[in-house]
């Protein structure tokens, strides 16, 4: 019965030391473990390569389009200027077309004189064209009419305030007052007669 009982526990200490799993499953549990390391120190490492490339790619692309392109440039003024000069163009016409139209709506014709009476230069057959000098620049200012005296303030040429009268010369002698009557002035100047009315 003794002898029995010393066996049992030596045969429990086999079991625990040798009844696991055999020595080759071990080794093959400890390299799939080493392989997964492996593995993923690899993958570890090409993405980092993969990310450095995609950046320097970046990089590249960043310098590619910071360099200015000489013709781009070039095109780029050209346009700038033709706008530029479009834009000034436009800004001068409709200058020009506000003061003709303002020059049209405030100016004052002196000379009230039909189309009919402008003279007419006509050449003769074998003669030479003369063109005859403009009348006198006449504005009425004033009229004054009593039972005396006939008198009306005008500007003559630019020259404000001129009181004239029937009969009074000017432009030199050449222009004389002929009439003055409540509502124009006429003067007669190379033959011919003109009314400036009031």
């Amino acid at each position: 019965m003794a002898e029995a009982k010393k066996t049992a526990p030596v045969s429990r200490s086999k079991q625990m030391r040798g009844g696991g799993e055999p020595s080759s499953k071990k080794l093959l549990r400890i390299v799939l473990l080493v392989a997964c390391c492996a593995g993923s120190v690899y993958f570890f490492w090409t993405t980092m390569q993969l990310l450095d490339q995609n950046e320097a790619a970046m990089q590249d692309a960043q310098m590619e389009v910071r360099v200015p392109d000489p013709v781009a440039e070039k095109e780029k003024k050209d346009i700038e200027e033709a706008e530029q000069g479009l834009s000034s163009l436009t800004r001068a016409s409709s200058q020009a077309m506000r003061v003709a139209f303002l020059a049209e709506v405030q100016s004052k014709f002196p000379l009230d004189i039909p189309m009919a009476l402008v003279p007419s230069v006509a050449p003769s057959p074998g003669s030479d064209i003369v063109i005859e000098p403009d009348p006198p620049m006449v504005t009425v200012v004033a009229i004054m009419i009593t039972d005396a005296d006939r008198a009306a303030i005008v500007s003559i040429d630019g020259e404000d305030g001129v009181l004239v009268r029937q009969g009074t010369k000017f432009s030199g002698g050449s222009a004389r007052i002929t009439k003055i009557d409540a509502r124009s002035v006429t003067f007669t100047w190379m033959r011919k007669s003109y009314q400036v009315s009031l």
